[in-house]
């Protein structure tokens, strides 16, 4: 009888250990797994697949779902990616097609006899050079996205002076900042502060971020420039107390304009080709409300 016992005691303690063993596999499996997931999800271009560490029926079964989901979020995936491509494609044949009838139409417009028309005609004929012009900036806005969030646009990146660069485009913008009225306030590090950029993209950036100044600010702009762990840092603060956290936060989406720039000839789309170019040149540029200010951070 004591024998039987201890049998019984040993053939627990076997079975105890066998099942401890067998969850702490199968958790060190899981946890595996896990990792593994997560590569995979970031990339899901690399056609990769779930293995399972240690055998398992139910697992098995389980990762065998997991993969034919992760196949077919690639094919979505890959899909999407094609048809915005084709998009780009498309929206960038038809803003060149457009953009040289448009010029010659403002060209006509440009060289009418005046002095022909009354003074109503007159007003009439500026009313439809402006929404004209309007449309060929639209136009050429939408050529410029399209090509520069193209996967086959490439920046020619070379060393550039961005405290030059910066200091030449606000000369450039100078006039129209104070027909404003707005108080700039400059802070531009002396001596030369070079970046690895594309020249005309990184301009561009500024400019667009200047014509923002002058829709959106009241009466003051700050344009700093500094280094900050061997990156550039430049930040254009601006006073917009009308301008309301949420519309700050929807700046660089495609379209978005606040209702006060609707009648400034805004598209709603030069903040994100500015935002496109500077990630295409490997930076960051965020935009966030400070008390009444609005703040660009561009970060290179």
């Amino acid at each position: 009888m004591e024998s039987l016992l201890y049998f019984v005691l040993g053939l627990l303690s076997l079975t105890s250990l066998y099942f401890f063993l067998r969850c702490r596999t199968m958790a060190g499996a899981v946890r595996r797994t896990n990792r593994a997931l997560k590569e995979i999800s970031g990339e899901l271009e690399a056609n990769r697949v779930l293995k399972l560490p240690a055998p398992d029926r139910e697992m098995e079964e389980l990762l065998v779902t997991i993969n034919e989901a992760l196949r077919k979020i690639r094919e979505q995936h890959l899909e999407y990616a094609k048809r915005e491509q084709e998009f780009q494609r498309q929206i960038e044949n038809i803003s060149h097609d457009l953009r040289t009838p448009l010029t010659s139409m403002i060209g006509y417009l440009d060289i009418m006899d005046k002095t022909a028309l009354d003074p109503e005609d007159r007003e009439a004929l500026e009313v439809v050079k402006r929404k004209a012009r309007f449309l060929q900036q639209l136009v050429g806005q939408f050529y410029e996205l399209s090509r520069f969030s193209g996967e086959d646009y490439t920046p020619r990146v070379e060393h550039v002076d961005i405290a030059r660069l910066l200091r030449e485009t606000i000369v450039d913008y100078y006039p129209e900042l104070t027909a404003r009225n707005l108080l700039v306030d400059i802070n531009i590090m002396e001596g030369p502060v070079n970046v690895r950029a594309d020249k005309d993209g990184l301009e561009r950036v500024f400019q667009n971020l200047l014509q923002n100044v002058c829709r959106y600010a009241g009466r003051e702009l700050s344009v700093r420039l500094d280094r900050e762990g061997g990156r550039a840092v430049i930040s254009f603060t601006n006073d917009a107390e009308g301008m309301s956290e949420e519309t700050a936060g929807r700046l660089f989406e495609r379209f978005y304009t606040a209702d006060s720039s609707r009648n400034q000839g805004s598209t709603g789309l030069g903040l994100t080709i500015a935002k496109c170019l500077t990630e295409k040149m490997g930076g960051t540029l965020t935009a966030a409300k400070e008390g009444k200010y609005l703040k660009f951070i561009l970060t290179l």
